[in-house]
């Protein structure tokens, strides 16, 4: 395996261990990223870490990108000229310098088409990342002045920023940044006045400055570039044809809320689509279950029925919700296989059995007075959810451990369950063989009138294009 790691003085927030860890496995490279909190004496027996082979390589961040210069052997031109370094590796017994920064923010400048030439940019902020940033825009033909609080003879105030023509305006300070989201380096007029607006923030995916600006080029394409420059360097191939992969994944993990961030920022994860259901779902490993809906009062309504349900039903269980103008809602993942497996679908007596067990369960739930009920057509209480075969889970001994979908849950009538109990059986078996031998196992009489009331048209159509592929 492979070591590489992250140099820096305080690195709790920092993101880059995702970063490369997603990039490692889309190359499918047996390696770890570490997040090493060291003091500058430390530098150098880090840097011999790197000399003896016990680390392939490190990213360098505040406050070390210009102090480790010191204990590097060979430094490349363009680190030299912007007076700084994030990255570091081993070529030919020789610990060299780089800076990917510099690569970052060019690529980024060229995905939004940004004409620099002979342009007056105006850089907030005077740290590592603004050195790379300035080098950038001067080689392309950019004229740079560099904003600070304090400014020394080289640069101008903000003050004096007030008065000026901007033609390009780029923040590279952390004000804005989470949790100081309401923050703005500058005044709304100078927001506003500039032509072109850049933060190299990410977290919000649209700081302050940038809602103000009505811009939406935030840092996340530069921060991504520069480590996959970094990899790069490091493994010797060509990495930029997962750029596009990874970016996406980045940016949804990345403007998730912080308190469903913190949790998951550190598993793989995949989108999947539940039955029918019109919420984007996301599976992380084999963990946790993330529900993003735009209908805040339909999600709430789901957390409270799983809530109300997993004392009385094994099956996952809340860990968090945030509301914002979409609601997020995540669970424990249920460890099962959905009745849509292959081992049912192969067998459709089982499956029916199955079923049959699982309304069994269900039904046993009416002793509980839940809230959420309907009225089935026997008169009992039905506590129920979304009836498709793929929202339903049973454990490996076929016995029901939970509903992934529960957001119609004890809403109408029984039927509306049943009527997508039977379009889903068919449609996963593709035939309606079995249907007549499913509703007599549960004791039921099939009412096309609810069905049809229940199943739009399309869903009808599906099924018959289904049956003739």
């Amino acid at each position: 395996m492979k070591h590489f790691g992250l140099l820096g003085e305080h690195l709790s927030h920092s993101y880059s261990k995702i970063i490369h860890q997603y990039i490692f496995k889309e190359i499918g490279l047996d390696a770890d990223y570490r997040l090493i909190e060291c003091q500058e004496q430390e530098l150098k027996d880090w840097i011999d870490q790197i000399r003896q082979g016990k680390f392939s390589g490190f990213n360098v961040t505040i406050p070390y990108k210009k102090k480790i210069m010191d204990y590097l052997d060979i430094i490349d031109e363009k680190a030299l000229k912007i007076g700084s370094v994030n990255t570091v590796y081993l070529l030919n017994g020789k610990v060299h310098g780089t800076n990917t920064d510099y690569d970052g923010f060019l690529e980024t400048i060229k995905k939004y088409q940004i004409d620099v030439w002979q342009k007056d940019c105006y850089i907030l902020g005077t740290g590592g990342a603004s050195l790379a940033i300035v080098q950038v825009l001067k080689d392309l033909g950019g004229i740079c002045y560099t904003v600070s609080r304090t400014p020394d003879e080289t640069q101008i105030s903000y003050q004096d920023l007030q008065k000026k023509s901007i033609d390009i305006l780029v923040n590279t300070t952390p004000v804005g940044m989470y949790p100081n989201v309401l923050a703005s380096p500058v005044s709304l007029e100078i927001s506003k006045k500039a032509k072109v607006v850049m933060d190299i923030i990410f977290n919000p995916h649209q700081t302050k400055l940038l809602k103000d600006a009505e811009s939406n080029m935030n840092g996340l394409y530069m921060l991504l570039i520069q480590a996959i420059r970094a990899e790069e360097i490091w493994q010797g191939i060509n990495l930029m044809i997962y750029a596009d992969e990874i970016l996406k994944k980045l940016k949804f993990l990345l403007e998730l809320p912080k308190e469903i961030f913190d949790i998951v920022k550190d598993l793989n994860f995949n989108k999947d689509q539940i039955g029918c259901s019109e919420d984007s779902v996301y599976l992380f490993e084999n963990q946790y279950i993330l529900k993003i809906s735009s209908d805040l009062k339909l999600l709430k309504r789901e957390k409270e029925r799983v809530d109300w349900l997993s004392d009385k039903i094994l099956g996952s269980k809340s860990v968090a919700y945030v509301e914002t103008d979409r609601a997020y809602y995540l669970r424990t993942m249920i460890h099962g296989d959905s009745l849509s497996a292959k081992r049912f679908l192969d067998n459709p007596l089982l499956l029916i059995k199955t079923i049959k067990k699982v309304i069994e369960v269900l039904r046993g739930l009416d002793q509980y007075h839940c809230p959420y009920h309907s009225t089935d057509s026997l008169g009992n209480y039905f506590v129920h959810g979304d009836l498709c075969l793929p929202n339903i889970f049973v454990d490996q001994q076929n016995n029901f451990c939970g509903f992934i979908d529960l957001d119609n849950a004890g809403v109408g009538d029984v039927w509306y369950d049943y009527a997508w109990l039977l379009w889903s059986f068919e449609y996963n078996l593709k035939t309606n063989h079995y249907n007549n031998l499913l509703l007599e196992n549960l004791g039921l009489i099939m009412d096309e009138q609810s069905y049809l009331k229940y199943i739009p048209a399309e869903n009808i159509a599906r099924l018959k294009e289904d049956k003739e592929e």
